[in-house]
């Protein structure tokens, strides 16, 4: 399955990341890859995040070197292997941008939680 060369966020998942890194310190697109990949953990498909688009990250910063472990695991629980990718990677970014943001107020927050899920 090949990576969408595109993911492009709400701004309702953008501010969330923001908030994100603010509290953590992590950058975005690191956030984004944990983020998705604890929605990827639910196997109910993620609602669908309709906001308006406003960030667009591209498929090297997003996936970059993890991008066959990510893709493999997005395999997983796709529901659909078209086109829409991008779109439903977006709505597991939000998903598990919302799981983090209840629950993380600093890195060791951050780091509870990834322990909790392993």
């Amino acid at each position: 399955m090949k990576a969408p060369q595109r993911v492009v966020l709400s701004e309702s998942t953008t501010s969330v990341l923001r908030s994100l890194t603010q509290k953590t310190g992590l950058s975005a697109n690191i956030l984004a890859r944990c983020a998705m990949l604890i929605s990827f953990e639910d196997p109910a498909s993620p609602a669908n995040d309709g906001g308006k688009g406003d960030l667009t990250i591209n498929r090297t910063t997003l996936f970059g070197e993890l991008e066959p472990f990510i893709m493999s695991a997005y395999s997983l629980v796709a529901n659909d292997v078209s086109s829409a990718a991008g779109k439903e990677i977006a709505n597991h970014i939000a998903r598990g941008a919302g799981y983090l943001n209840v629950r993380v107020e600093s890195i060791p927050d951050f780091l509870a939680v990834i322990n909790d899920l392993s």
